[in-house]
């Protein structure tokens, strides 16, 4: 049966995530998603205030060491009577609220555009931990009814593909003088490595928007959906005395062979309009980390080359074309800080990326638009603080941002444009219980194309407000 359809047939579902959930919380203690059942601890041990995806020290730790840490044997020593599988599922139910009728033209594009009814968005299934006593695995298979309101996600309108997965190798040694944690890995995302939540898929806010009011919000290539898995990248790190932290790899697409696997045959040449990274494309990470008592605090460096082929090369029988269409390099600061001692769960963080782009004026680059200036640059920012009380009540508000340079060819909702805009996003949720959250968010735009306020926005023929892009949804979230 196809995703499209299990998920279409799931509408009005929020009873019967209820429902269900209400006969998994009667069950065994031990019920709780795969590195959980793996360690034996509740949820937050490892997440602040057991909100995923943030991670505690010891949930940091417990990814730095490989998926490893805890007492369940290795995958080949497991028993079918008396061992849980190493498998998990999320299910995500969730109604969308907009502030104007715009949404509704991308189903043209073939986007797809959530009900006005409440029903089941995205399935995900997450199967790893320990494969051996150094090496471990975080896998994840996502199926889902809309698109995200970015670009590039791997699993798309009514489909299903490989999603977040990587493969680590940890050795850990500590003596009265040194701890040191060096380790490897193969990942399908950038920044899927980061274990401060300042990045990707692991920043603190947890939920995606489908169709966002289709807002028109530029962020970094680094950061944006549309450069996560489409690429490979091979990385190695260390971790000393859990202060000192660094990390080099690369990425790049695969056109074919084994690892095309981690990007479901996405980066395929004569996939057009699928961004790829046909040369390699480092990224970097240094960070330093200081923990005391209840408190944690790292500030770090960031930075990814990317070199990003688009439409005009694909359909080459060349999987190496003679030069990128655009380049982006970015490079940037971030910052954590964590208060974890209950009943009270507190985190912060900040992050700052400055991009560099080298366009190729007169030649459509990946996303299909033709850039007016050889260069550009774009500033983006992200800060959130999240506080949860007795690891059930909690509420989170993030500010997110970007600046740059004017190019009407890159961004067209203004005459000028400009690709500036600011959004506040305050959060509010309940966990009754560590499997199940509900919760209420709404975005709204303070600036968008450089317009604060009035209909200086133009998009598919028809004038708007930065306020008319809008967006809340109501979400209910469940992990087994």
């Amino acid at each position: 049966m196809k995703v499209s359809n299990l998920l279409g047939k799931a509408k009005g579902s929020a009873l019967l995530l209820l429902g269900t959930a209400s006969v998994v919380v009667s069950m065994d203690a031990n019920a709780i998603p795969v590195f959980a059942r793996q360690t034996g601890f509740k949820c937050v041990a490892c997440h602040v205030g057991g909100m995923f995806p943030q991670l505690t020290s010891l949930g940091r730790m417990f990814k730095l060491t490989g998926y490893t840490m805890g007492n369940r044997p290795n995958l080949d020593g497991l028993e079918v009577q008396n061992d849980y599988p190493p498998v998990a599922i999320m299910v995500q139910g969730a109604r969308q609220y907009y502030n104007n009728s715009v949404t509704g033209q991308m189903a043209g594009h073939g986007q797809g555009v959530p009900s006005s009814a409440f029903d089941l968005q995205v399935v995900s299934l997450f199967a790893g931990g320990k494969i051996t006593d150094n090496f471990g695995a975080f896998m994840q298979w996502t199926g889902q009814k809309y698109d995200n309101a970015q670009t590039g996600s791997q699993a798309g309108y009514g489909s299903a593909a490989i999603d977040n997965t990587e493969f680590r190798y940890a050795d850990r040694t500590v003596t009265p003088n040194n701890d040191l944690v060096l380790g490897a890995y193969i990942n399908n995302r950038a920044m899927m490595s980061d274990v401060w939540n300042n990045f990707g898929a692991w920043e603190s806010g947890w939920i995606n928007y489908f169709n966002g009011g289709n807002a028109q919000a530029p962020t970094t290539y680094m950061m944006g959906e549309s450069s996560q898995h489409a690429a490979v990248g091979v990385g190695g790190y260390f971790f000393k005395d859990k202060t000192w932290y660094g990390e080099l790899a690369v990425y790049k697409s695969p056109t074919h062979g084994p690892f095309s696997v981690l990007t479901a045959g996405a980066t395929s040449v004569g996939n057009a309009g699928v961004t790829s990274l046909l040369e390699p494309s480092p990224y970097f990470r240094f960070a330093y980390n200081k923990e005391w008592g209840a408190s944690s605090f790292e500030a770090g460096l960031h930075g990814m080359m990317s070199y990003v082929y688009g439409t005009p090369l694909f359909g080459t029988s060349n999987s190496q074309p003679g030069g990128p269409v655009s380049a982006y390099h970015d490079v940037g600061l971030d910052a954590q800080y964590q208060y974890v001692l209950d009943p009270h769960y507190f985190a912060a963080h900040a992050r700052v990326t400055r991009e560099l782009m080298n366009n190729t004026p007169g030649v459509a680059n990946w996303q299909g638009v033709i850039a007016n200036n050889a260069t550009d640059n774009l500033t983006e920012t992200y800060m959130d603080a999240t506080y949860v009380y007795e690891a059930k009540y909690g509420a989170q508000l993030s500010y997110a941002s970007a600046t740059g340079s004017n190019d009407a060819g890159l961004y067209a909702m203004t005459t000028a444009g400009s690709p500036d805009w600011k959004s506040w996003t305050p959060n509010i949720f309940w966990q009754p219980y560590q499997n199940l959250r509900i919760g209420y968010m709404y975005t709204f735009y303070t600036q968008m194309g450089g317009v604060n306020s009035g209909n200086g926005l133009t998009l598919n023929g028809a004038k708007f407000t930065p306020a008319n892009f809008n967006t809340s949804m109501l979400y209910v979230g469940f992990i087994y």
